[in-house]
């Protein structure tokens, strides 16, 4: 009886990470590691608008995920820290992903779906203040398939502009700071 048990046992655990294990998929910067920060790997990056330090900022992901409605997601972060006393705008309707396989070949875009906190997609950053922004998009795959993932984003002033390009690269063994 204790053999049968175990074999069910077995064969239960091997079933449920053999229907989760493909589903999930955690990201690592590719450059500008900064590990003194708490949390997930992040990249780090000083934002100058012209010539002038206006930002750090740091930008993670959360990885890849089947959402409730069975929709293959991603989240990006972004902890925004103004080092000027004019306002910033981050622009969520400028943030662009490239997906890649692992071959290196592109896959469709994903869909942009919100940001969080949940407002309009140009978030205004009061001066010398810190806002920590989510932004998810439904992948066109499911997560495993994404190797590497490229996210262009854009941080302004009035009368000036800074886009970075952030690379990540699947890494599952990742804790994420946990």
């Amino acid at each position: 009886m204790r053999q049968y048990l175990g074999t069910i046992v077995a064969t239960l655990v091997a079933g449920m990470a053999a229907a989760c294990g493909p589903e999930t998929t955690s990201f690592r910067p590719t450059d500008r590691a900064d590990p003194r920060r708490a949390g997930p790997a992040s990249a780090a990056y000083d934002v100058y608008l012209a010539g002038q330090l206006v930002a750090r900022a740091h930008v993670w992901s959360n990885g890849g995920y089947v959402s409730s409605s069975d929709e293959p997601m991603t989240h990006l972060g972004f902890e925004i820290n103004s080092a000027t006393m004019r306002p910033l705008t981050f622009d969520a309707d400028a943030l662009e992903v490239a997906l890649y396989d692992d071959d290196g070949a592109a896959l469709r875009a994903p869909r942009f779906t919100a940001v969080t906190p949940l407002g309009p997609s140009l978030v205004v950053i009061p001066p010398a203040s810190t806002a920590v922004l989510g932004a998810y998009f439904v992948l066109p795959v499911r997560p495993r398939t994404v190797e590497s993932m490229h996210v262009r984003w854009t941080l302004r002033n009035e009368t000036d502009e800074s886009r970075e390009i952030t690379g990540f690269v699947r890494d599952d063994d990742a804790s994420n700071g946990e």
